[in-house]
């Protein structure tokens, strides 16, 4: 929508304000498409835990298995960054969320992300949902519904190589999705 001479990105689920585009929120000169099989393009990684983040994205990167791995610490900026890169014409391939976050929890912004694929018609990537909330009957609904969903726990051990494992457990799912 055009107003006061910007452009301004809003959500079509809930309206509310994503992006101006006089105040870009990236700005990624990227392919829009993969470039191998074997290799993501741009993982969405958010998490309000800054070491979560940096330990997900380290291990993309180490394994070279993304090109572009962009950081958020809550919903809104995810939707905002997703509904950002879409308007580009850039492809994202996975989309790791938290599920408990500030701002935007995880599920109101998966099904925020669903709303703008289905606007611009495009094919509905792989949401993992990596979190420490407990996978009842309600979540496991919910991830239906998001479809291609899938929940891994972060558990409560707080050791860094347990996590690590658990985040190559992960991505090793996501890679043979994709292959």
């Amino acid at each position: 929508m055009e107003r006061n001479d910007r452009v301004e990105l809003t959500c079509i689920y809930c309206g509310f304000l994503l992006s101006v585009e006089d105040e870009p929120i990236l700005s990624i000169d990227t392919p829009t498409s993969k470039g191998s099989s074997e290799k993501l393009n741009h993982v969405l990684v958010t998490d309000d835990s800054k070491f979560t983040r940096r330990i997900i994205k380290d291990l993309l990167m180490e394994k070279d298995l993304a090109d572009v791995v962009l950081e958020f610490e809550n919903g809104l900026e995810l939707t905002s960054a997703f509904a950002k890169l879409i308007a580009e014409g850039k492809s994202v391939d996975v989309a790791i969320i938290d599920i408990n976050m500030p701002v935007m929890d995880g599920l109101t912004a998966a099904k925020i992300i669903r709303s703008i694929e289905s606007q611009n018609g495009i094919p509905r990537m792989p949401i993992a949902f990596f979190s420490s909330v407990k996978a009842d009957d309600n979540l496991r609904n919910q991830m239906d519904l998001l479809a291609p969903a899938n929940y891994v726990n972060k558990g409560a051990d707080p050791d860094p190589d347990k996590l690590a494992e658990r985040v190559e457990h992960l991505l090793s799912y996501f890679m043979q999705m994709i292959r």
